[in-house]
């Protein structure tokens, strides 16, 4: 099987992460390691700036949460979670797990939706020492708003008082009568679900940061050695390599991380994760690719598979705007090539999405429509049915846009040629077979599509920036469905806009459907919201993905949802009786 019996790449597993300062090798029985592998490293573990998958599963494990959260599976809604519930439900149901990891031990919103309040927990500790209090969650507010740092999530904060005139006015926005009270403000009612959503961002230690200037943030050599008060701490970083963290000892919220150590080490090569999960170097390997599945029960390799989803999909990323004109005077105008809605159209048309879900997925992908989810069952507008491939219909929507041949085939209007390059991430396999078809897709209906493929920090980092113009990449949407980060006309403040997609109308809908108090009955704007994003086809949606990961059985305690792969992980278990070859 493609993968698992490649000689070379198993005496390199063999051999990886032995030797180098700090770092942590397997052993046999009883190893107190558990390792992660992941094809790319954090960019920042710092949750105000932090971006990338390994940044997030990371700065999760180092900082600490408001509240818990839980997902309905019945009705698709999330729900929230405070410190007191938690040990209600525990006392009553006699269970010997841990309680949530709260600050919050409950919350109350105001009759007029206009205000939430948290009490938060009196003995919760940064690990320095330092309490946790009230003025850390107000501190750190000003910080996600602030437009120098430029934080990926400045939207969560739209509702604040201020914030319909561009500017929040904190003293009146966010209070602190004590170290254990913190309120939220708003300029407007806000439901219930949104308001925690939106008021749960992580908080940092302001007696650490508060002398950063907003200007050296991003550069801070805090974020190389960060503070925080969650189950882990970090023990080492080494860049492109590792990411070691250990249990940390003076967590109380509820309770130091159950394995001592874990470490996330950085393999960008699926080949090789893979091998290594079959050898037992590495625990836990995300995608695995189903056609392996066989492969990793014939070598009789110690591995469960556990499928997940449907919360990530991949997507190509057309730049609406141009980028050039943005980044030197600020001017909006449509990108020469994909800045028309209808050619959009026409590309989403010639990419066999099918083929790839055939030659990859299986089962285990959905061909998408828009980003709301099918999981998200009370939102999902099942009328929306995704594009069809049809090269055909997608050549006469090109011509009808004036992309006609040329004398070499390739498709020119007005002199340019419809040539661009698309970019995505190293070490996915998955999208490296997908880039392959949309390369070939595309050739046949004169459009020339180059490959190339960046390094994940660099290409994220390039993202971010707005510096390419054709993309391959994947999401992980939230659960609570707020889109302007993504889809909002504000670039400035839709730092997850890459594409530059402008359309007053979904700004519109968004807004009314999150001013409905009840989620519910935001439904409608909902089912319109994704209308319009299926004509414009500000990206082309490719697939849902069914997560299939897998885990040594040495593991014991995971439970997967929705949420995340590793969302119980400070409960897991290593279970002595495994082993562990390196």
């Amino acid at each position: 099987m493609r993968g698992i019996a490649v000689i070379s790449v198993l005496f390199a597993v063999m051999f990886a992460g032995c030797s180098g300062k700090g770092r942590v090798s397997g052993s046999s029985a009883g190893d107190s390691t558990l390792v992660i592998a992941m094809l790319g490293d954090a960019n920042y573990l710092n949750p105000v700036i932090g971006a990338s998958v390994t940044s997030r599963n990371v700065y999760g494990l180092l900082y600490p949460g408001l509240l818990k959260s839980e997902f309905d599976t019945t009705s698709g809604l999330l729900n929230f979670v405070a410190l007191e519930k938690k040990l209600r439900e525990s006392a009553e149901h006699g269970s010997g797990k841990k309680t949530a990891g709260a600050l919050a031990r409950t919350w109350k919103m105001s009759e007029d939706h206009r205000s939430i309040t948290y009490m938060l927990r009196s003995d919760a500790r940064w690990n320095d020492g330092t309490p946790i209090t009230s003025h850390d969650f107000k501190f750190t507010y000003e910080l996600y708003a602030n437009p120098v740092i430029a934080s990926p999530r400045q939207q969560y904060l739209a509702e604040l008082i201020g914030a319909e005139k561009g500017e929040i006015d904190f003293d009146k926005a966010i209070e602190t009568p004590d170290d254990t009270t913190l309120v939220f403000n708003f300029y407007k009612p806000v439901p219930e679900q949104l308001a925690l959503f939106h008021t749960t961002l992580t908080p940092l230690p302001k007696h650490v940061w508060k002398e950063v200037p907003p200007q050296e943030f991003r550069h801070s050599p805090l974020n190389q050695d960060p503070l925080g008060a969650g189950p882990y701490v970090l023990q080492d970083w080494q860049k492109q390599q590792q990411i070691v963290l250990a249990s940390n000892p003076m967590s109380n919220l509820p309770k130091p991380g159950t394995i001592p150590r874990i470490m996330f080490r950085i393999v960008p090569d699926y080949t090789v994760r893979l091998a290594q999960l079959q050898t037992g170097a590495v625990d836990v390997v995300e995608n695995i690719k189903p056609e392996d599945f066989d492969g990793l029960e014939a070598a009789k390799a110690a591995v469960e598979i556990k499928p997940v989803g449907l919360r990530v999909y991949d997507y190509v990323g057309w730049s609406n705007i141009d980028r050039n004109a943005y980044h030197q005077d600020g001017t909006i105008k449509p990108h020469p090539l994909f800045g028309s809605a209808t050619v959009r159209r026409a590309l989403t048309l010639a990419i066999d999405r099918q083929s790839i879900l055939d030659g990859y997925l299986g089962e285990y992908g959905v061909v998408a429509s828009t980003d709301i989810s099918p999981s998200l069952k009370w939102a999902y507008n099942d009328a929306v049915v995704p594009y069809s491939y049809d090269p055909a219909e997608s050549i006469r929507l090109l011509e009808k846009e004036g992309w006609m041949p040329g004398p070499d085939g390739i498709r020119e209007k007005n002199g340019r040629k419809f040539s661009f390059v698309l970019f995505t991430n190293a070490g996915n396999e998955r999208r490296n077979f997908a880039s392959v078809i949309i390369q070939q897709n595309l050739r046949e209906i004169g459009i020339d599509c180059q490959l190339d493929v960046q390094e994940s920090n660099v290409f994220f980092e390039n993202l971010r920036l707005r510096k390419i113009d054709a993309w391959m990449a994947g999401w992980s949407i939230g659960l609570e469905i707020d889109p302007l980060d993504s889809w909002g006309s504000d670039l400035e403040k839709s730092r997850f806009n890459f594409t530059g997609y402008q359309n007053p109308k979904i700004d519109e809908l968004c807004e009314l459907a999150k001013a409905e108090l009840n989620p519910l009955d935001a439904r409608p704007y909902w089912m319109e919201y994704q209308e319009i994003l299926h004509h414009d086809q500000p990206t082309t949606f490719l697939y849902w993905i069914k997560e299939t990961q897998g885990f040594n059985k040495r593991i014991e305690g995971e439970e997967l949802n929705i949420l995340s792969t590793f969302y119980n992980i400070d409960d897991w278990t290593l279970s002595p009786s495994a082993s562990v070859a390196e």
